[in-house]
């Protein structure tokens, strides 16, 4: 494995897999560490180059077992961005791989086949968040400053919730159901607290898609279908207060 990535740019062979890492200046959120796994050298070139011009320490790697390998040290790297193009597997089996590591950090999917189904899998699979080519460096920076900086509904939510057996924890980004904490994803927890908030208000799919993904985001409302699944899934035997209203949206309802 490689120590840590250095501000000047190094190409260290590790294991027969080549690691670069390159860091910039320092950016707006301390240059965290992001680990991007691509495979295809124009978009990993051009992922790289972009985020170490915004001040991240980014490290890159073409086999999707490294970046897995990657993830296992605990608080190494503060994201993930993975192509779905990579030198050993596919990149939908790493993401999902990655989404059900313990503390995995946020997951940002790039591609340079961009399609509705790619978007959806990658969301089911535990995406955070989806860029498909063509995309410019500004708007790839911008992303990850949003995940690496929490969604707005997740900070809105600064102190603890109630809800029933549901309870979360703004300050600490935690949530439980009857005592046992949940895995949940940036988007997961961003989507519960955006409904905890409201209790048995009806959120329509488009202003759910405002607050957990922000304003003008390129994603599509399935994502905010795909994520509901994911969150019923994780909610267990209380999945059946968070109901669909047909042709509007979603509402989470109090205990009866």
């Amino acid at each position: 494995m490689p120590s840590s990535p250095s501000r000047a740019e190094q190409t260290p062979t590790v294991g027969g897999a080549e690691w670069r890492g390159v860091g910039a200046g320092s950016g707006d959120l301390g240059s965290a560490a992001v680990l991007v796994a691509s495979g295809n050298d124009a978009v990993g070139s051009a992922v790289e180059k972009a985020l170490a011009r915004a001040g991240y320490l980014v490290t890159w790697v073409r086999s999707g077992q490294r970046a897995l390998d990657g993830l296992k040290v605990a608080g190494r790297y503060a994201l993930l961005v993975v192509d779905l193009a990579l030198s050993d597997r596919r990149g939908l089996d790493v993401l999902r791989a990655a989404s059900l590591l313990p503390g995995h950090p946020p997951l940002l999917v790039v591609t340079a086949e961009d399609s509705e189904t790619d978007r959806v899998v990658a969301f089911e699979l535990g995406a955070d968040d989806f860029v498909g080519a063509p995309f410019s460096g500004r708007e790839l920076a911008l992303r990850v400053r949003v995940l690496l900086g929490g969604s707005r509904a997740a900070a809105g939510t600064g102190g603890v919730v109630q809800l029933g057996g549901l309870r979360l924890d703004g300050s600490s980004h935690r949530a439980w159901l009857d005592g046992r904490e949940l895995a949940l994803s940036l988007r997961e927890f961003a989507l519960l607290a955006t409904l905890m908030q409201r209790p048995d208000h009806v959120f329509t799919r488009s202003a759910l898609l405002e607050r957990v993904w922000g304003q003008g985001t390129r994603v599509g409302i399935r994502a905010v279908d795909a994520y509901v699944t994911r969150l019923r899934r994780k909610l267990g035997a209380a999945r059946t207060a968070l109901e669909t209203v047909s042709s509007v949206g979603y509402r989470l309802s109090r205990p009866g």
